[in-house]
């Protein structure tokens, strides 16, 4: 996914897949569906959202799974 263009970071949490966008690109819907379908996923919606990327990041580390 990470290969589509404006694509920066591309996460999976359980079913829901986050795209994070370059600053100043689009998403263009046709082309995130068919990335989804062809690496074997069912696409199911999309909604688009802004929010301000965070100022710093932490990782949680779990027992048993790092």
């Amino acid at each position: 996914m990470e290969s589509l263009e404006g694509v920066h970071r591309f996460m999976m949490s359980g079913t829901r897949a986050t795209l994070v966008l370059n600053p100043g690109a689009f998403l263009n819907k046709a082309l995130v569906k068919k990335a989804l379908v062809d690496k074997g996923l069912h696409f199911e919606s999309l909604t688009e959202m802004e929010i301000e990327r965070p100022s710093a990041a932490y990782v949680a580390k779990t027992p048993k799974f790092t």
